[in-house]
């Protein structure tokens, strides 16, 4: 794993996700199941326009999603509280030389330890602590880290100031992990050919 000096939102950090597939995007590429997922021809264009223009992708941020954001420094102090550990923040890291796609952890913890926080506003962690918390949506962004990391395991914890945080342990899926291997690297090739033909046109 290489990791990047550049410390996550600061204007360099943003500037080498251009057009770089990300482990928070990973479910664009391929599903849960290991199936080509509807979102990918999207995603392809996303990326290849980022390339091109040297400009993101517009998404929207709204105001919750901010606060989501400041707030993550406290739920890593409440996780290393909780579990008697040491976090560790980075930027963004790449799982080889390559650099071909990467992934920024909310936190490493020792050399195999990965965390990934999610923020929820007061109604949902009541939902997830009374029925429990579905997390199939981040099945591919933890897997897709751990590969990106060679991680051996990650927890996944839900936050919401004042209540009860939920952690949630995952351990490498390697039969998934030999299915997104096999995906990105498709996704990465055809990525390249088609930002070299876009080139080629202008």
């Amino acid at each position: 794993m290489i990791i990047s000096p550049y410390a996550q939102r600061t204007p360099e950090w943003h500037k080498e996700r251009l057009g770089l597939p990300t482990a928070s995007c990973f479910e664009k590429i391929i599903t849960t199941t290991g199936q080509i997922s509807k979102q990918r021809e999207k995603y392809l264009y996303e990326l290849t326009g980022e390339t091109l223009s040297g400009r993101p992708t517009e998404r929207f941020v709204t105001n919750k999603m901010k606060a989501a954001t400041e707030r993550e420094a406290d739920a890593r102090w409440l996780y290393e509280i909780r579990k008697r550990v040491d976090v560790q923040e980075v930027g963004l890291c790449y799982k080889d030389e390559q650099k071909k796609f990467g992934y920024s952890p909310d936190g490493l913890i020792g050399e195999k330890g990965r965390l990934e926080i999610k923020d929820a506003e007061p109604h949902i962690q009541a939902m997830r602590l009374d029925k429990g918390w579905s997390v199939a949506d981040h099945f591919q962004q933890i897997q897709g880290g751990l590969y990106v990391s060679d991680g051996e395991w990650c927890d996944l914890m839900s936050y919401c100031e004042g209540m009860e945080p939920i952690f949630i342990l995952f351990e490498r899926d390697e039969k998934f992990i030999e299915k997104l291997r096999v995906a990105l690297d498709d996704f990465c090739m055809e990525l390249v050919m088609l930002v070299k033909k876009l080139k080629a046109i202008g």
